[in-house]
């Protein structure tokens, strides 16, 4: 009871703070750069009770929803429904006023106002404003007396709102200001988020191109800085773009949704290049000849930063696409009902990518406590390919092992050739039994595995689309799972089995590898 009516108490006096907005319009009306899901649209301009289908209205994407299905009505409807929503959350210390959820609320609002609010009366119209004053205001509170709410969102937010509202070009120089000390903090000199995760890549991205989407409608406040973080990020974000729907599975990017990736493309000038190294953040994109592979080379000093969200062991783990179809993978990502720490490990782990692994022990020691003193990635390219190598110590205390990938792609024919050696490098540590190289096939890819060990890959349509040979002869196939959009395909992976009980007396091992397809 206590600390309800302190919540009341807190609630009247900030209101009792704020001025009403007496306006018929806002200063600046916006063009909306998002589409919504017209199927969920379409559910709520159906049913008997529209609220009763929409998941979480405390984010307001039913409005963008709503007005993907391009009908009328839904104008109407959408009103309905911001309106029962304005009447019925008047406790501004609620749960519904988180400051992510006040950002996005904001900027969705602004951003549909001339599609469903112009439309309305002059009433509905000035208590709509009101609404966005006020938490625009309570935004702006909450970030004043905590610091550490500050992101890319919150900013979004209050750049948007204030330029819907007011245009006061010193408060959103301010908040600019902010966001500039944000990307220096979280975006990598190459376009990549500090977490190397592709969501919160995208994520960020999105939010930066609504806000050039809103600057825009003023040329005082052109500023440089939104250009160069939406062109950096845009091109780092299109090396894992094989397709305009189309994304890889590292590091939960199996999660993101084809609508957004197809609409943020169209946002984004410039096209893809052959050759991508992003350095800091660690992977590298090659295109030739209907070939796309997409490496993670790593970084070894975000591998141990405190702030990386979204580590997984999948150094030197590739994904392969030919043709715009997947063929080589990695495990994926699945959305947790609950923080199972099992689940969230084995997606994390080497096995779960295809990559190299000595006996079943992560490349990456998950807990951080094992490092890696030695990463090095050397890469070329001349008339015949592109050729990459990936070097690494990260099994050196455990087994006094190191690992070298070599990857080179023809301009010539739709070939990828690999090789993998495994070295000794001192005589220490736990005597090693077993490496194992694991190639996760994507579920559309069925392996045909013939007498001399070579394997054939047939596509969903039967058809023979590539060969895949070794050296070794000790290649089994076993089935293994793998996360698309939530949702689990069972599938087949490559794997060779090499012993390695006598690499100290040998010194090194080398298997050979190769991809080939249908030119």
């Amino acid at each position: 009871m206590i600390n309800l009516f302190s919540n009341k108490i807190k609630n009247y006096l900030f209101k009792k703070k704020l001025k009403f907005i007496d306006a018929d319009d806002p200063h600046t009306i916006f063009s909306d750069i998002w589409n919504g899901n017209s199927q969920n649209g379409e559910l709520i301009t159906n049913a008997k009770y529209p609220i009763n289908e929409i998941q979480n209205i405390d984010n307001f994407d039913f409005l963008r929803d709503l007005k993907s299905c391009g009908i009328l009505k839904t104008r109407s409807i959408a009103r309905k429904i911001v309106n029962y929503w304005i009447d019925n959350n008047k406790n501004l210390f609620s749960k519904s006023f988180k400051p992510n959820l006040i950002a996005e609320r904001i900027t969705i609002m602004c951003m549909t106002y001339s599609w469903y609010a112009k439309s309305g009366d002059i009433k509905f119209q000035k208590k709509n404003l009101n609404s966005i004053y006020i938490q625009l205001e309570l935004l702006d509170y909450l970030l004043k007396k905590n610091a550490n709410l500050y992101n890319f969102k919150t900013i979004k937010g209050l750049i948007i709102g204030n330029i819907f509202l007011f245009n006061d070009l010193n408060k959103i120089n301010s908040f600019m200001n902010r966001l500039k000390t944000l990307s220096e903090n979280f975006i990598l000199k190459d376009g990549g988020h500090l977490s190397r995760c592709p969501i919160i890549q995208l994520d960020v991205l999105r939010d930066l191109l609504e806000i050039r989407s809103a600057i825009a409608t003023n040329r005082k406040l052109n500023s440089p800085i939104i250009q160069t973080l939406v062109k950096v990020m845009g091109d780092y974000f299109k090396i894992f773009c094989v397709t305009k729907d189309s994304f890889c599975s590292f590091n939960s990017g199996s999660l993101i949704k084809k609508e957004k990736i197809s609409e943020t493309l169209k946002r984004l000038s410039g096209t893809k290049y052959n050759f991508s190294f992003a350095r800091h953040s660690g992977y590298i994109s090659i295109y030739s000849n209907n070939l796309n592979m997409i490496l993670d080379a790593g970084n070894k000093d975000l591998f141990f930063n405190n702030k990386i969200l979204n580590n997984k062991a999948s150094l030197s783990a590739f994904e392969l696409f030919y043709q715009k179809a997947k063929i080589i993978t990695n495990v994926g990502s699945f959305y947790f009902k609950s923080n199972n720490n099992n689940n969230l490990r084995a997606i994390s782990s080497t096995a779960a990518h295809s990559s190299l692994s000595i006996d079943d022990r992560n490349n990456l020691d998950l807990t951080g406590l094992r490092k890696i003193n030695h990463l090095e990635v050397k890469k070329n390219e001349d008339e015949n390919g592109y050729l990459v190598q990936v070097s690494h110590d990260a099994y050196k205390s455990l087994f006094g092992i190191g690992h070298k990938r070599r990857l080179f792609i023809s301009k010539k024919s739709p070939d990828l050739i690999g090789e993998d050696e495994i070295f000794s490098i001192g005589n220490y540590g736990i005597k090693p039994k077993f490496a194992t190289i694991r190639f996760h096939l994507h579920h559309k890819i069925n392996p045909i595995k013939l007498q001399n060990q070579n394997l054939l890959l047939q596509n969903s349509t039967n058809k023979i689309i590539g060969k895949f040979f070794s050296s070794s002869d000790n290649i089994e196939i076993e089935n293994t799972i793998m996360y698309q959009n939530s949702e689990r395909y069972f599938s087949k992976q490559i794997v060779i089995l090499v012993e390695l009980k006598k690499i100290r007396e040998l010194n090194k091992l080398i298997i050979k590898w190769s991809l080939k397809f249908e030119k």
